[in-house]
């Protein structure tokens, strides 16, 4: 059998005149937005008489594939498939014509000039169009007129292949020269929106997005879609580079007026009330906004310019407001809103009560403010001024207080509605003195204050200077048994509850203290001796410190000479241990549960204090 080591195809053309539509012979047909679609281009755009050429294309699924060449001579030559590559069925992807493996090659010889080349891809076979191939054969002519055979082929394809969804075209071209063949380059084009027609000096190529190889230089690209202004550009394409070129397209179609939109704030404005309009809202499909026109009582004059105005009604009732708009090409378009323009804000009326309505010292006053109203709107702040010296003190519509000292104390409530209008009210409050027998006039000194008749009691007192609480710690023990150990004023205005952990003969008291001040009660059953250990964080670092400095004893309110301490029984004597006798007062070197060393050194009276 003979052997066939190569076949060489010769292909030549002459060149088209440029302008057309499409280069002569060549079957156009623009890709279906969604179906089968197929890519065909050349390794390079120019080829030296001699060299071998070849051919690449990809397809997006599987279809049958036919590639002929149009000759100078206006031949129609079918390439493929050919004698020596029958197998024109393939998968999605990329190939390469002559195919790997086989054993032939496509080469160019003179004349010089353009090669077309064009490739269908169809779900079916074209059977009777394409020509059959012989040894004789081996790639058929399919016609002498390029026209003609164009004309004939889109006619039997689409009886063939009725849907364009399963039909695809594609062409390329490529320049023979005698000598050596230039440089070149690749250039990407996009364009939005796509499927736009592709001109490359001056001949259509195909429709965007779009990768062409092409000699290295200058290039007049040209990028067309109905309905939008043609793009033409020229670059430079340098060699063995890839660019891309990427093109937004112009509409060309009838100016569209731009749409008035507008916000105002308040939508219901009190005379005098300034108010906020923003036409920012507007837009314009085809173009830009240039310029905003505010007309705000309705005669047709121009009152303020620009995207955002300010305005103020003086009189209460209807107000029309009138926003036009004008676009870079002259289009107007116009926005109504009526207002309802209300009369001027009324001040808020404020209104307060005290629970108790008697108070006395040491005890938290509730003075709340709910009574308020505002007759034409909402309050939106309540700030008070607790006892006569002008400051605010405290915000909110209850709060709670704490007095030191029996007095009178003027009480002022501001309430301020939403636009900033206030009222106020100003009350006395008559504060007693304490009810509870031993209590020392603490004031507004901080520390611990260890007082009491019956029972025992230490009042950690806080400071109207401390605007955040600061923890303390009291630790006691004694020789007997703690009982009924409770927080004697309740929660303090801060919010925080002191925490109590009781372990019988040892007392932990530990929590928070602001501007307030916290109460613990306790009696020692059975007991000779308590020891107290007193730390409080009066820097605010927030850490608790150890001081005889902020520890005061009975209702004189003496100084303890340490801290810690013990406080214990009279000599002699053999009653309750509890805070209203002349107890003794010493220094722990040893107290626990078991064993105890007490140095005792003095009396709560031989300090001249009143137990």
């Amino acid at each position: 059998m003979r052997r066939l080591t190569y076949l060489v195809a010769l292909i030549a053309l002459s060149y088209l005149a440029s302008g057309q539509p499409a280069p002569l012979g060549i079957y156009v047909e623009p890709p279906a937005s969604e179906g089968l679609t197929v890519r065909v281009w050349m390794d390079k755009p120019v080829y030296a008489v001699g060299e071998s050429v070849q051919a690449s294309f990809q397809i997006n699924r599987s279809a049958y594939v036919y590639i002929w060449d149009i000759e100078p001579t206006g031949t129609v030559r079918q390439i493929f498939p050919n004698q020596y590559d029958t197998s024109n069925y393939f998968q999605a992807g990329v190939y390469r014509i002559p195919s790997a493996g086989k054993l032939y090659r496509l080469a160019v010889t003179p004349p010089t000039g353009t090669e077309w080349l064009q490739i269908m891809a169809v779900t079916s076979p074209a059977v009777g169009v394409f020509g059959t191939t012989t040894a004789l054969s081996p790639f058929p002519v399919l016609g002498q007129n390029p026209a003609v055979w164009s004309a004939q082929l889109q006619v039997q394809i689409k009886g063939i292949v009725p849907s364009q969804a399963d039909r695809a075209f594609d062409f390329t071209k490529f320049d023979i020269i005698s000598g050596t063949a230039p440089a070149y380059g690749t250039l990407q084009i996009n364009s939005t929106p796509a499927s736009a027609e592709l001109y490359v000096d001056s001949v259509f190529r195909s429709w965007t997005p779009r990768s062409i190889v092409l000699t290295a230089g200058t290039h007049d690209i040209m990028v067309r879609k109905a309905g939008y202004q043609d793009h033409t550009t020229r670059i430079y394409v340098r060699s063995a580079s890839t660019q891309t070129l990427t093109v937004t397209l112009a509409s060309i179609s009838t100016n569209l007026p731009p749409i008035a939109q507008f916000s105002v704030s308040p939508s219901a404005p009190r005379v005098g009330e300034a108010i906020q309009l923003d036409g920012s809202t507007s837009t314009d499909a085809d173009g830009t906004i240039s310029s905003y026109q505010w007309d705000f009582n309705g005669d047709g004059i121009t009152d303020q310019t620009g995207r955002t105005a300010t305005w103020q009604y003086m009189v209460s009732g209807a107000a029309t407001v009138r926003l036009t708009v004008t676009d870079n090409r002259g289009a107007t378009g116009q926005a109504l809103q009526t207002l309802n323009v209300r009369a001027a804000n009324q001040a808020p009326v404020a209104l307060f009560y005290t629970t108790p309505a008697t108070p006395t010292i040491w005890s938290p006053v509730i003075l709340d403010a709910s009574a308020s109203y505002d007759p034409d709107g909402a309050i939106a702040t309540y700030q008070w001024d607790s006892d006569g010296d002008g400051l605010i003190d405290q915000t909110g519509r209850t709060i709670t207080r704490t007095y030191y000292s029996p007095a009178s104390y003027w009480v002022t409530l501001y309430v301020t509605d939403l636009l900033g209008a206030t009222g106020i009210r100003t009350l006395p409050l008559v504060v007693g003195p304490s009810s509870v027998p031993g209590m020392p006039a603490m004031g507004n000194v901080p520390g611990f204050y260890v007082w009491g008749m019956d029972a025992w009691r230490i009042t950690v007192n806080g400071s109207p200077l401390w605007t955040t609480p600061r923890p303390y710690r009291i630790e006691l023990r004694t020789d007997g048994v703690f009982l009924s150990a409770s927080s004697g004023s309740g929660v303090s205005p801060t919010g925080l509850v002191p925490t109590q952990n009781s372990e019988g003969w040892k007392l932990i008291l530990e929590g928070s203290v602001g501007i307030s001040a916290q109460t613990y009660v306790f009696q020692a059953v059975g007991a000779s001796s308590i020891y107290m250990d007193l730390a409080l964080d009066m820097d605010g670092d927030g850490y608790v410190n150890r001081s005889t400095g902020f520890v005061r004893l009975g209702q004189s309110m003496v100084t303890a000479p340490r801290n810690p301490i013990v406080i214990g029984k009279p000599d002699w004597y053999s009653g309750a241990l509890t805070p209203n006798l002349n107890y003794k007062l010493g220094t722990p070197a040893l107290y626990s549960e078991s064993s105890r060393v007490i140095f005792y050194f003095t009396t709560i009276g031989a300090l001249g204090g009143t137990p």
